[in-house]
């Protein structure tokens, strides 16, 4: 009997080659060789871009992110700061090149985000040196939202609003603070309005924890009485290679009960952190980020302990631990629309300067040369089991 995952395992044409500018391959290698053909009975399988894969037409790149996913969300081109980076003023220039991409690979295109706290440009919240009322930041909030969903028609499914709770309660943030709790149910209206057919989400951290998920599930609960319709929640998922951090049993209830609720459930900015944890070197508040060099070295090297390489044996266990996430989602498949890596390569994450800067990680799927990983594989054989 053929072993189907060596098989597909030993044919996959290299992403390294694609990389390197080769784009030839057959439609066999492209069949066994894909995550959204392995998963594709199951779930959308996407991935984010980034500014610079757009500014650059980075080929390579863009080849093996058309061949292995069949759904996109933009990094930070469809951002506040990125679209209308002064008041009234857009720029079309990299979201435009996303959606194209998208539209000329028949991708499910994202669009993210409308509404957070982060990326939004101070001048939405000021008006002649004084802090806005609430009537015009809403007015400002309804015609942002207007504006960029009425230019993009197709794309049908939004990121709202990003992390309104931290931890049990709303976070203070400058929409909370002028506009109050309103200000979430206000934006989901401003979206319906716009595109009454989309697919309008909810995207946050750590939904794992019990305390927050409880104050998610009360938030949408609340608006889901007041008559607005939201169709899903985002469960952005940057876990870490501690089988508690969180367990697999967490992320199953978590999915469970948002379908139980009525939400579609969208895997959203997948990673898996490979370093220790570094929170207690985060001066805050404010935020204030140290760089690995300030750190004393025996602690440095304690907190970025792969700056030459992966080691075989912690390959291993990240194979292992994306391989019990993947069960866990073909699983709950019937539960979730889509699950998205935050990243293609490696060397794109976010993860070499979170929460201090300058340390090496192996977050992703494929390799800082575009080749896939054994987690790559372990990903590919759980979608094909």
């Amino acid at each position: 009997m053929i072993n189907r995952r060596n098989l597909i395992k030993n044919t996959t044409i290299t992403a390294g080659a694609l990389l390197s500018g080769c784009c030839g391959f057959t439609n066999q290698e492209k069949t066994l060789s894909s995550l959204s053909v392995a998963f594709e009975d199951q779930f959308r399988f996407g991935t984010s871009i980034k500014n610079d894969t757009l500014e650059t037409n980075d080929n390579g790149l863009l080849t093996l992110i058309a061949k292995e996913f069949n759904a996109i969300t933009a990094d930070n081109a469809m951002k506040w700061e990125g679209l209308q980076p002064r008041l009234k003023e857009f720029n079309w220039h990299k979201s435009d090149k996303f959606v194209n991409f998208g539209q000329r690979n028949n991708m499910q295109i994202t669009g993210h985000v409308l509404v957070w706290h982060k990326q939004t440009p101070n001048y939405v919240f000021i008006k002649d040196n004084k802090v806005v009322s609430k009537k015009l930041l809403l007015q400002r909030m309804e015609e942002h939202i207007s504006k960029v969903m009425d230019r993009y028609k197709e794309v049908t499914e939004w990121d709202v609003v990003n992390e309104a709770i931290v931890g049990g309660k709303w976070l203070d943030s400058k929409w909370y603070k002028i506009i109050g709790p309103d200000y979430v149910r206000r934006a989901f209206q401003f979206a319906r309005n716009a595109n009454p057919s989309a697919t309008l989400i909810y995207n946050d951290y750590g939904l794992t924890n019990p305390k927050k998920q409880e104050a998610i599930v009360d938030l949408l609960s609340g608006l889901k009485k007041s008559g607005v319709k939201i169709d899903g929640v985002g469960m952005q998922s940057h876990f870490s290679l501690e089988k508690d951090f969180p367990s697999v049993d967490m992320i199953e209830q978590t999915i469970e009960r948002f379908a139980r609720q009525g939400y579609q459930v969208f895997i959203t900015e997948l990673d898996v952190d490979v370093l220790p944890r570094a929170w207690k070197y985060v001066r805050q508040p404010p935020l204030q980020q140290l760089h690995i060099s300030e750190i004393p070295p025996k602690e440095a090297r304690f907190l970025d302990p792969y700056a030459n390489g992966l080691p075989e044996h912690i390959s291993k266990e990240l194979a292992d631990r994306y391989a019990s996430i993947f069960n866990v989602f073909s699983r709950q498949s019937d539960n979730i629309s889509r699950v998205t890596v935050w990243g293609t390569l490696d060397t794109e994450s976010w993860k070499h300067d979170w929460p201090i800067l300058g340390r090496t990680n192996y977050p992703l799927l494929f390799d800082k040369r575009g080749n896939p990983k054994k987690a790559y594989f372990s990903v590919l054989g759980e979608g094909n089991n």
